[in-house]
């Protein structure tokens, strides 16, 4: 994601590499935002009986965005305020931009710290690799993404042999995994029970060495979506994806899960006990679900006053797992540096 961001003006210039930096976009977005890009309109030109799409430079003031992640696009809709060729259509029109992956988008609105702090981890986010997880065992191959606003269910791959023929087809079974992994970037994953994931390690080290060099094992119950989930809790996996903010979100759920289930005083949630945490400068890291800072000027309170404390942040997206888990505790939770009494 390339940004440029012009402070006195306001104005942050955009555009997106990945589909990741598009979701980005579409959470710095918010109706009311006024947003600039070059985009296409239907006209009918005086003495003409056809309509044509033209290229024009359109503003909007936003009502509402849509994010199609099998099209790789996101639609900004909302009123024409500035349009370029001027004729092609009235002020107060509507008009729908699509952002797509390489096009720029400028976004023109009242920023708030951690809109700032949301496009930081986006740029940095966008320099990271994408870890593919590959769950296998002899009877089929399930395909999952970690991805920055949480985990992505890819394909499945089933091994059509009969039963009794799987050790002779297995080969086949494992050309079809190494070809979907060639096209996936960054490291790799393998895993499940059994010996599936070494045996088809082997074969790419042995056929695929470039391959071989991004791919790491890892050891779970199951090839099944549950079964993801436990690889990115486990202590190998840690070490392979520290970095990965998401990640970093699962160990420290587990944290306060654990805080809470021992009631050691050093967790709290709800806005009673945040907002005294907060003033006793007690919250040592919060987690917090996006929607709730956009709606409720308390979280926002309390993110800047826990930022302003040196403690540390995590907006977490309200369509990731980890949000379903957070929002049990009302949408925002804390693990704290001391007891409050």
């Amino acid at each position: 994601m390339r940004v440029d961001i012009n402070k006195k003006e306001n104005r942050v210039s955009i555009v997106p590499e990945t589909y990741e930096d598009l979701w980005y976009i579409y959470k710095l977005i918010t109706p009311g935002s006024v947003v600039k890009a070059h985009s296409t309109r239907k006209f009918k030109p005086q003495g003409s009986s056809r309509e044509e799409r033209v290229s024009v430079s359109v503003t909007l003031n936003v009502e509402k965005t849509e994010l199609h992640k099998h099209a790789n696009i996101l639609r900004v809709m909302g009123k024409i305020v500035e349009i370029k060729p001027e004729e092609i259509a009235p002020i107060g029109a509507y008009h729908t931009i699509d952002v797509e992956i390489g096009g720029q988008i400028k976004i023109i609105k009242e920023w708030k710290p951690f809109e700032f702090d949301l496009l930081k981890e986006g740029v940095e986010a966008s320099k990271r690799p994408i870890i593919t997880i590959v769950m296998v065992d002899y009877d089929k191959a399930l395909f999952a993404s970690l991805k920055q606003y949480g985990v992505e269910f890819g394909i499945e791959i089933e091994n059509n042999a009969a039963k009794k023929d799987k050790d002779i087809e297995s080969g086949k079974f494992f050309h079809e995994i190494t070809e979907e992994l060639e096209r996936c970037q960054g490291t790799v994953i393998i895993a499940g029970p059994g010996f599936a994931k070494e045996n088809l390690y082997n074969m790419i080290k042995n056929e695929k060495p470039a391959l071989a060099k991004r791919v790491k094992i890892a050891s779970a119950s199951n090839n099944e979506r549950s079964g993801v989930y436990e690889v990115l809790k486990s202590e190998e996996v840690h070490n392979i994806i520290e970095n990965e903010h998401m990640h970093a979100v699962f160990v420290l759920l587990e944290r306060f899960l654990k805080s809470m289930g021992k009631g050691d005083g050093l967790s709290a949630y709800g806005k009673e006990e945040l907002e005294r945490a907060a003033e006793a400068s007690a919250i040592d890291i919060l987690i917090v679900v996006d929607s709730l800072v956009r709606s409720d000027a308390f979280y926002e309170k309390i993110l800047d006053s826990v930022k302003k404390k040196g403690g540390e942040v995590h907006i977490i997206p309200e369509e990731s797992q980890i949000a379903e888990q957070v929002k049990a505790f009302g949408g925002a939770i804390a693990l704290l540096r001391y007891r409050m009494r």
